[in-house]
């Protein structure tokens, strides 16, 4: 051990205080981060409870599947109704108390009070799950954990009457927490432990009979359209290999937009799974429970669609939360492992190493938010609250651009701010086209405003326009900026402008709705002067 501590109430008091005040200073945007999708939904199902019971267990409920959080959400919601920084803290302080209990859970696998103290700090500080954290849906994921460092707790004292309780209660809040029961199996066989090994095989068929009973009991949970429909070997080994390069290459940093996996993130995954492999054979005595630890969590993953993680704005981040915490204990014992091998003064290598790492995570979770922002966007967009929708998006793209996926920011932006009449619609969309010029949607807007001007190109502009009507999805897609164009004339009371705009939106799409309704809109308007 490099500093002299003693395994008293006095130090995890002092440890606890600590992490709280570190966990203000990272996590301090949650209050300001707002809702996303399924956030809603929760609200709505938490409400239709109070008003009716019965409606808790429906199986055609918004959010279905998994009681025990519905339940957590049912308490919040009668505590603070729709706040979500009423939430959004809730799920720091759940994220703090699983980094606690992940030290306990540290100290019950035999590590030393130094390596458990550390390894609950670089979990919470890491950010590669920061989807777990920012999202108020995600809460399950802190829940299984703080139940599974519990369990485990429990299960190196042999109480099995806790165990059972806490990995039952894990899997109502979500069932990744069946994983735990692999991971103390595999603890039984490496100490030789068969009497324990046989004690704890009936709660997997518990385990695996509620978990059918979820899947049977609530077929329409939306959880359940993220299953692959079938066996996708390749799919299943990219799916892994991602998530083992999130391990590494966003464990404290964030060095890529998250929607894109390059070739490079293969590699890194598949060398990470290599080398953790390999230290696994050789049974690494401090190291291996972690090890065994990543490799267990990871599994669920093989039972998500290969197409799902790829069109997730922040990639498998949610789903490495439980993983995370064993690769936060890996990255302790690495940490002080270089420290104390150092010619320096090893206290200070590793004072610096650790301030290093901090001040990295905190800029990374800094950044972090911009996906937040930018996920909430879309769903306000999609949920038609356009206002709110737009200021997201902003945020989101003045926060941190590289990180997002900028690109479908500014395609979903766009045309929102010219519907809004926003005098800010021209410059974006000219910072737009100079960041993507090639963007099919991006020049077609430009073009569907040129047509409207009263110039020379305006002509040339509509010819262009005219060649694609044949195309019955762009011809859709050109009617729908012609209308979002004439919305915004519309705001700004110029009716001559709207109607030209709205007329254009039927000529391209005259079986829409809100093309009919935007022209007759407009000829309801008094005339200009």
């Amino acid at each position: 051990m490099l500093f002299a501590l003693s395994d008293t109430r006095s130090t995890w008091m002092v440890y606890v205080a600590f992490l709280a005040v570190v966990a203000l200073l990272f996590f301090a945007d949650l209050a300001d981060l707002p809702i996303d999708t399924h956030d809603e939904d929760y609200f709505l199902d938490s409400a239709d409870t109070l008003a009716a019971p019965a409606a808790f267990f429906a199986p055609d409920k918004r959010m279905p599947g998994r009681p025990a959080l519905e339940l957590v959400f049912l308490l919040q919601y009668m505590a603070w109704g729709t706040s979500a920084t009423a939430y959004h803290l809730c799920s720091g302080l759940f994220h703090l108390i699983a980094a606690l209990t992940l030290a306990r859970a540290g100290r019950a696998l035999g590590l030393d009070l130094e390596l458990a103290l550390l390894t609950g700090l670089l979990f919470l500080i890491n950010v590669s799950h920061f989807n777990a954290t920012h999202w108020i849906a995600a809460q399950c994921y802190a829940l299984v954990l703080i139940c599974g460092s519990l369990a485990l707790c429990a299960y190196v004292r042999d109480r099995p009457l806790p165990v059972y309780a806490l990995l039952l209660i894990g899997v109502l809040f979500h069932i990744s927490a069946a994983a735990f029961l692999p991971f103390f199996l595999y603890l039984s066989w490496q100490r030789g432990d068969r009497p324990i090994f046989r004690r704890y095989l009936p709660l997997a068929l518990l385990l695996a009979t509620v978990v059918l009973g979820l899947k049977i009991g609530y077929p329409q949970a939306p959880q359940a359209s993220i299953i692959a429909d079938g066996f996708d070997p390749w799919g299943l080994l990219r799916n892994h290999l991602v998530c083992w390069s999130r391990l590494i290459s966003t464990a404290h940093w964030l060095v890529q937009p998250l929607h894109r996996f390059p070739v490079w993130e293969w590699i890194v995954g598949a060398t990470g799974l290599g080398i953790f492999a390999a230290l696994q054979w050789r049974q690494h005595i401090t190291l291996s429970p972690w090890l065994a630890w990543v490799f267990v969590h990871l599994l669920p993953i093989a039972v998500l669609s290969p197409a799902y993680i790829q069109i997730v704005p922040s990639g498998p981040s949610r789903y490495l939360y439980l993983a995370s915490a064993g690769s936060a204990g890996i990255l302790a014992w690495s940490l002080r492992h270089l420290a104390t091998r150092s010619p320096l003064r090893p206290r200070l290598v590793f004072t610096l190493l650790l301030l290093l790492l901090s001040y990295s995570s905190y800029t990374g979770l800094s950044k972090a938010t911009a996906i937040a922002y930018y996920a909430s966007g879309r769903h306000f967009l999609a949920s038609h609250q356009l206002d709110e929708g737009i200021i997201q998006l902003k945020r989101a793209i003045a926060t941190a651009p590289n990180i997002i996926d900028l690109e479908d920011a500014y395609v979903r932006l766009v045309p929102m701010l010219y519907n809004r009449a926003d005098e800010q619609a021209d410059p974006t969309l000219a910072k737009a086209l100079e960041h993507f010029p090639q963007n099919h949607t991006l020049r077609l807007c430009q073009l569907t405003l040129d047509s409207l001007q009263p110039t020379a190109e305006a002509q040339a502009a509509r010819r262009k326009l005219d060649s694609f009507k044949k195309s019955r999805g762009v011809s859709r897609l050109i009617g729908e900026l012609y209308y979002n164009v004439g919305r915004g004339k519309q705001k700004q009371a110029k009716r001559a402008d709207a109607l030209g705009a709205f007329r254009r939106a039927l000529e391209f799409d005259p079986q829409r709705p809100q093309n009919k309704q935007g022209l007759s809109a407009a000829l309801a308007m008094p005339a200009q002067p």
